[in-house]
C-alpha cells in the first residue's frame, strides 16, 4: 500500500478502538508496519495476547469511564474510533461515544478518525449519493440515528476529525457482506429481483487505505468522506463470487413486484432501540469465548444441517437488490487522495483462502 506522507506515522502515537473487529484486525499490523506506536483498547483481555505480540499496547477498559479515558488519551497523537456494541441499544452507544469524544477534546487528541456509515444519508440505498446530500434523519433505524449523532457532535466539536462513511464492507470476516451472504449460497439458491440493482461496496483494505490517508491529511478540519470502492458492480456478480469459492450456491431472479408482494405488511410505529435476542446472545457469546471459536461453531452447526433451498430477500435486503443509487466518491479521491485498490475480482481473489477455510474447501 503506497501512500504519500504515510511516513509521518513513523513514531506517532495512535490509540484504536474496536482493535478485535473486522475492520480493526486489517488496521492494527498496518500501522505498526508503519512505525507508528500503537494502543488499542479491548473490554477484556480476550485478543489481548495475540496484539501485544504484534506490537501493541494492550489497554482494558470501558469507553464509558471518562477518567480512564482520559488517561488512556492522553499524549495520543491519532484517535481511530471504530467500535460500536450491537449487543447494547443505540442511545447506549451515543453515551459512551460522547463521554470518548469529551476525553478526546479534554487532553487535546491530536486528530479523530471516526467510522461511521453511509447509512445516515436520507437518501440510502435509492438515490446517488455525495457529501453534500441531505441527512435529516427524520426516520431511519436508532444505529442510523447514532450514527448521523455522532457526526453532527464531531462536527461541531474543537478537534480535527475525519469521518469517513463506508458503504458495505466486505472482505475476509466480513459477517453480513462476505460470511452471511456465503451462508445464503451455500444454503441453496439466492432469489434477486428483476430489474436487479447495483452493489455499492468497498474491500477492508480499501476502507484501511482511506483510513490511513485521513491521519496523514495536512490540514484536516471536521470534514466526511464517501468510501466505497471504484465502482457498483451486480449482486449476482459478488455472490456468484461467493459461490465458485465455496462450491456451491446460485442465484436466479423474480419480478420485483412479485417479490415485493411477498413481503409481510410494515408495522407501524417507532423501530425499537435494542438488538434483537438472539444478536445479543450471539454478540455476548463472541465476547466470551472469541469470534474466531463462535463462528467455527456456528459453522460446523451449519454444515450438518439439510440444504435450505430458495432463500428469499427480506424487505431491507429487497431494497438494497434493487437500488439503482451510486454513492460518489470523488471528494475522498480529491481530498485524501483515496485511489480504491480492489475491484471486485481481486477482493474476491483476497476472500478466497478465508471461504475455503471456513467452508473446508
Amino acid at each position: 500500500m503506497s501512500i504519500t506522507g504515510l511516513d509521518r506515522l513513523n513514531g506517532k502515537s495512535v490509540f484504536v478502538t474496536g482493535a478485535t473487529g473486522f475492520v480493526g484486525k486489517r488496521l492494527v499490523p498496518t500501522l505498526l508496519d508503519a512505525g507508528a506506536k500503537v494502543t488499542v483498547l479491548l473490554r477484556s483481555r480476550h485478543g489481548a495476547h495475540a496484539l501485544a505480540a504484534m506490537g501493541a499496547k494492550v489497554v482494558t477498559g470501558s469507553l464509558g469511564d471518562g477518567a480512564a479515558m482520559k488517561s488512556a488519551l492522553r499524549d495520543q497523537d491519532v484517535l481511530f474510533h471504530l467500535a460500536y456494541d450491537m449487543r447494547a441499544p443505540a442511545a447506549e452507544n451515543l453515551a459512551t461515544f460522547d463521554t470518548l469524544r469529551q476525553a478526546a477534546e479534554a487532553v487535546e487528541v491530536g486528530r479523530i478518525i471516526h467510522i461511521s456509515s453511509i447509512v445516515v444519508y436520507d437518501g440510502w440505498p435509492q438515490e446517488n449519493l455525495t457529501e453534500d446530500s441531505p441527512t435529516s434523519q427524520a426516520g431511519g433505524t436508532p444505529y442510523s440515528q447514532a450514527k448521523m449523532a455522532m457526526e453532527q457532535t464531531l462536527i461541531q466539536g474543537n478537534c480535527p476529525v475525519a469521518i469517513l462513511q463506508p458503504t458495505l464492507v466486505y472482505g475476509p470476516g466480513s459477517m453480513l457482506w462476505t460470511d452471511r451472504l456465503a451462508d445464503w449460497m451455500a444454503a441453496g439458491s439466492v432469489v434477486l429481483p428483476e430489474p436487479e440493482g447495483l452493489c455499492n461496496a468497498v474491500f477492508v483494505d480499501d476502507l484501511v487505505q482511506a483510513m490511513l490517508r485521513a491521519a496523514v491529511l495536512e490540514g484536516l478540519g471536521q470534514e466526511r468522506f464517501i468510501i466505497s470502492g471504484a465502482r457498483p458492480f451486480s449482486w449476482s456478480s459478488l455472490l456468484t463470487g461467493y459461490a465458485n469459492i465455496i462450491g456451491r450456491g446460485s442465484t436466479h431472479y423474480v419480478p420485483l413486484a412479485d417479490l415485493a408482494e411477498r413481503l409481510p405488511p410494515e408495522e407501524p410505529g417507532t423501530i425499537p432501540d435494542t438488538p434483537p435476542l438472539a444478536a445479543r446472545i450471539s454478540a455476548a457469546a463472541r465476547g466470551w469465548i472469541g469470534r474466531e471459536r463462535f463462528e467455527g461453531i456456528v459453522q460446523m452447526v451449519k454444515q450438518r444441517l439439510p440444504q435450505q433451498g430458495e432463500v428469499y430477500p427480506d424487505r431491507y435486503m429487497l431494497e438494497l437488490f434493487s437500488t439503482k443509487g451510486h454513492c460518489q466518491i470523488t471528494h475522498a479521491r480529491a481530498r485524501l487522495g483515496y485511489a480504491p485498490e480492489y475491484d471486485l475480482d481481486s477482493g474476491l481473489e483476497a476472500t478466497q483462502d478465508y471461504l475455503r477455510n471456513r467452508y473446508g474447501k
